[in-house]
Formats: structure tokens, C-alpha cells, sequence
């Protein structure tokens, strides 16, 4: 399959970053047609030591720029780019609940670092529904000027570069990361990182696709979470939990949480319809910023929750023991 995106790349085999097996069987595949690119076909492999899906061949380091242009997190013109009301929703409902386990422990002169933070959506969430006078870290990759000038402007810290490989001095009281782990190549090393950088007591929240989510098993190779080629590993709560606690945390909340939008993504998948606009179509009304599809698919993951069938997406909070 042709994309158009008129690039090729040069992949590099990889391990298993859980057990370190280089075999495995193929299990999801397919191109990037959300954001066109490049023309290459992905695998995820099952590892056929431990049962831990990863990319492999995966792109190389070098490729992250190009891989990542006009992503979701940037492209306001996106598909998946959520409407302002949307938006609120999703701060002030979803996440203002889910941060209950991040802000019960912090006071004044806590820091609290967001990484992958983006434009720092989330650490501004945090200091508005919070009591306590924190000190705010966002760390990128790399910050785009209009970026690093809104998060001056709101007195949050930035920290650039890929976490693991970021030397610093600070140390923090809570980690928060929102569908980054996916994305890294070493996760291991970022939990590790994430330790040595949390003081005693101190929590770490994330939220990952759960690989064996309910809808996977539906969509199959169309599922919204596979994000050819940015997702780089996809964790089972069992392999999720054991990266944790093999970098010295405690785990203190294991489950699933809604995740409507992936839905919407898997539809499209489907329906072969990339993320780039919002197509004059029918089928628009899967994307971000329609509250019908969103508020729906909701309701049914909350269902799913309810019989115990795992979601798409997972939240994890752990703690280093004091």
C-alpha cells in the first residue's frame, strides 16, 4: 500500500523490552495512514519468550522528526485536534477526577514534572484545581518557540530533551505521563529514570494502551492504538506492573479508565480515513470534536469497565517507598 507519503524508512531491528527476546510472531500490522509519513508496512510482534507486542523493525532515532510531523499533539487542523468544548470536558471531568491520585499528596514547595507535557495542558489543570504553590516542570523533546513562550508566560519549568537521557539535578514529588510510554524506545530506562528522580513517597501516574483492550480484539489491525509507527511497545497491565516494580515502585492503583477517542480512531482506521483534516464526508462525525460519538463511546466503555472487560487505555499509579 501506497500512502503518498513518497518516503521510505531505513527500520532497525529491535528486542523485547521486557525480557530482551528478539523472536516473536506477528500480530497487528500496517501503514501510517493517519498521518502519512511514509510508505512503509509495520509489525508488532508478540515476543515469543514473555507475550510483551512491540514494533519491530521500528524507525531509528534519526526518524522521530519526520515521524512525528503534524501530529496530534501539534496540528490544530488534525482530526483527532479536539474542540474547545471538548477540551474542557476532558480536563475539567475526566482528568480533574483522574488527578485525585496525584494531588493528594503534594504541598507547597512540591514539584511536579509532566512528561511529554505538550503545550502543558495538564500541568495547568493540576495548579488550578490544587491548594498547595508548586513548582512545574514540562519536559519535550523539543519545545517549539510559541510553546516555550506560553509555558515562560505561565512560570512552568522546561526540561528538553528524551527524558532518560536528561541529567538534572531536581528531584520531584510526583511524575506525571499521558500516552508517552508508548512512544519511547528504552521504557526501562525511563522508569528507572523516573525513580532515581522522585523523592521518597513520591507517585508516579500514567496512562498507556492496554494491549489487551476489548476493542483490540474488534479492530484488530485498525485498532486506534497501534499509531503506526509512533507506538513502540504496547503493554499488558501484567508488563506494564512488572517494568514498575523491577525499577523499585509500589504499585497502588492498576486499572482502566475510558477512552473514547480510540474508538473514533479505530473507525477511521477502518474506514481508511487519515487524521490529517476533517474530511467533507459522512463518516466525520468520528473525530475529536464531535460530543454524540465521544459521549457514546464513553457510555460503552464505561460498560466495559463495569464487566470487567479491559479498555483501551490503562492507568497506573505507583509510588516510591519512603
Amino acid at each position: 500500500m501506497n500512502v503518498g507519503s513518497g518516503v521510505t524508512l531505513v527500520l532497525q531491528e529491535t528486542t523485547c523490552c521486557v525480557c530482551g527476546s528478539s523472536t516473536g510472531t506477528p500480530c497487528l500490522e500496517g501503514y501510517d495512514i493517519e498521518f502519512r509519513t511514509c510508505d512503509n508496512k509495520f509489525t508488532f510482534l508478540e515476543c515469543a519468550t514473555c507475550g510483551h507486542v512491540f514494533l519491530s523493525p521500528r524507525p531509528r532515532h534519526d526518524e522521530m522528526d519526520r515521524i512525528y510531523t503534524n501530529y496530534l499533539t501539534s496540528n490544530t487542523a488534525s482530526a483527532y485536534s479536539p474542540s474547545p468544548f471538548i477540551a474542557w470536558v476532558k480536563s475539567h471531568v475526566f482528568d480533574r477526577h483522574r488527578m485525585r491520585h496525584v494531588l493528594q499528596g503534594l504541598k507547597d514547595g512540591s514539584r511536579v514534572l509532566d512528561v511529554g507535557a505538550g503545550a502543558g495542558r495538564l500541568l495547568r489543570l493540576i495548579r488550578d484545581i490544587s491548594t498547595a504553590d508548586m513548582r512545574l516542570y514540562a519536559n519535550e523533546i523539543h519545545f517549539d518557540d510559541e510553546t516555550r513562550r506560553s509555558l515562560q508566560d505561565a512560570d512552568i519549568e522546561m526540561i528538553e530533551g528524551m527524558i532518560e537521557e536528561c541529567d538534572i539535578p531536581e528531584t520531584f514529588d510526583a511524575i506525571t505521563s499521558i500516552h508517552t510510554i508508548e512512544h519511547v524506545l528504552d521504557p526501562r530506562a525511563v522508569f528507572r529514570w523516573k525513580y532515581e528522580h522522585l523523592n521518597p513517597g513520591g507517585v508516579i501516574y500514567l496512562e498507556t494502551p492496554d494491549a489487551n483492550a476489548f476493542s483490540r480484539s474488534v479492530f484488530r489491525n485498525n485498532w486506534g492504538h497501534t499509531h503506526f509507527p509512533r507506538h513502540i511497545n504496547l503493554f499488558s497491565k501484567k508488563h506494564l506492573a512488572g517494568l514498575a516494580e523491577d525499577a523499585g515502585f509500589e504499585i497502588l492503583h492498576h486499572g482502566n479508565t475510558t477512552s473514547a477517542p480510540s474508538w473514533n480512531m479505530s473507525v477511521r482506521n477502518s474506514l481508511k480515513m487519515d487524521a490529517l483534516t476533517k474530511h467533507k464526508s459522512v463518516f466525520e462525525v468520528f473525530n475529536y470534536t464531535n460530543p454524540v460519538t465521544l459521549g457514546m463511546f464513553t457510555v460503552v466503555d464505561l460498560v466495559l469497565m463495569t464487566l470487567r472487560f479491559p479498555t483501551s487505555t490503562q492507568q497506573l499509579v505507583a509510588r516510591r517507598p519512603a
